[in-house]
């Protein structure tokens, strides 16, 4: 395993995340287990239908390697995506960053930790984003905060 975490590439935009003002207390936020039950549905989707897709398109190579390979790289997105926004809550909170490292397996924080993860824990937190627009991840990452999940 740390092979293959080693071997991934590194985020397009890597973004290191500014600390915020206070400490995180000794309870998980709400929020970050809405986040982790959200993605962790939508991750089990896509692996239950790259799964299913043997018994609708088994006898046609073509049509069942491109929709496995479409599950699986939204799983694979999904999980990303997920890891990251932890990982941006994590240094927002001022975790050492070799701990940080450790825990995410990988040299390299900035791999999971996107403009995208950002824009997802601002939207879960209730930060206002600086653009006029918000940003999809940020809308979405409120929805889940809202949502609880």
């Amino acid at each position: 395993m740390q092979q293959i975490h080693d071997t991934l590439p590194p985020a397009p935009e890597p973004r290191t995340v500014e600390p915020a003002p206070r400490p995180a207390g000794q309870e998980v936020p709400p929020q970050l287990l809405a986040l982790v039950t959200h993605h962790c549905r939508r991750i089990s989707a896509y692996l239950a239908r790259s799964q299913h897709l043997q018994t609708l398109h088994g006898d046609d190579m073509k049509q069942w390697q491109r929709l496995v390979l479409y599950a699986l790289t939204d799983a694979l997105a999904h999980n990303h995506l997920l890891v990251g926004t932890l990982a941006a809550h994590l240094q927002r909170q001022g975790l050492d960053a070799d701990l940080l490292r450790r825990y995410l397996q990988s040299p390299d924080p900035d791999r999971y930790i996107t403009r995208e993860a950002v824009e997802h824990l601002d939207g879960l937190t209730g930060a206002v984003p600086e653009e006029a627009a918000e940003p999809v991840w940020t809308a979405i990452g409120r929805r889940i905060a809202h949502d609880g999940g």
